[in-house]
């Protein structure tokens, strides 16, 4: 990447040497982008056009552009923009494309926008996180076969499974696990709604610490404590 236009979000930035900041950028050209920037880095959840130089992984950004309005969130929404964007943080490699997810993205922040706030049960937000992580993962190659185990043997309704990252659903003895009629119900319906939202959720995040190594989400504990 000697010279290349990007357009994206500031999902992280920190202080590094004088004046400068590394900016982590979720571009829809290339994926993440890391760089140096000298100068006070743009907010969250604005759209940004810049430029990109250098061929090391830590680029120089310049011509730094802000587009149009951001997206303000608030409270419940505002956790949420955290948690996504230490999701794409953490789990991105540096400079692949990720379109589905780059789309993913604007339209849960559009969403987390408009949130209703007084909603007791969180069912619109766990819908959009729920939405979001759906395609993430899928795009990142962790999608999931719900009708067979990891030995290619039908999913059967009254056993318990416990699920694998990379290889699979297998028999769970404890019971704690995912039932089988559960999985054959999502295999018919692969896309996240209100009935299945609590199955999902359960999932991803086991998948998500799986690949994270169980290292803490800090955007996780933000939330509990918020909520404590």
């Amino acid at each position: 990447m000697r010279n290349q236009s990007l357009t994206g979000y500031a999902i992280h930035q920190r202080p590094y040497r004088e004046r400068r900041h590394i900016l982590h950028f979720f571009s829809a050209e290339c994926g993440r982008v890391d760089g140096v920037i000298r100068q006070l880095p743009p907010a969250l959840y604005h759209l940004v056009s810049l430029n990109a130089t250098g061929k090391r992984e830590l680029k120089n950004f310049n011509q730094i552009d802000l587009q149009g309005s951001p997206f303000y969130l608030q409270q419940k929404s505002l956790f949420a923009g955290f948690y996504l964007n230490e999701l794409l943080l953490k789990l991105l490699a540096v400079e692949v494309p990720m379109p589905n997810t780059y789309q993913a993205y604007e339209l849960a922040l559009s969403q987390l926008k408009n949130l209703i706030l007084d909603d007791p049960k969180e069912l619109q937000l766990k819908l959009i996180l729920r939405h979001f992580e759906q395609v993430l993962l899928n795009e990142l190659g962790y999608a999931i076969d719900y009708a067979y185990d990891h030995r290619g043997q039908p999913i059967q309704a009254d056993t318990y499974y416990q699920f694998v990252v990379k290889q699979g659903f297998m028999l769970d003895l404890s019971g704690k696990g995912f039932l089988g009629k559960e999985l054959l119900v999502l295999a018919e319906n692969e896309q996240v709604n209100l009935q299945n939202i609590n199955l999902f959720g359960k999932l991803y995040r086991q998948m998500i610490n799986d690949i994270l190594g169980n290292k803490p989400l800090k955007s996780r504990q933000l939330w509990i404590q918020h909520r404590a």
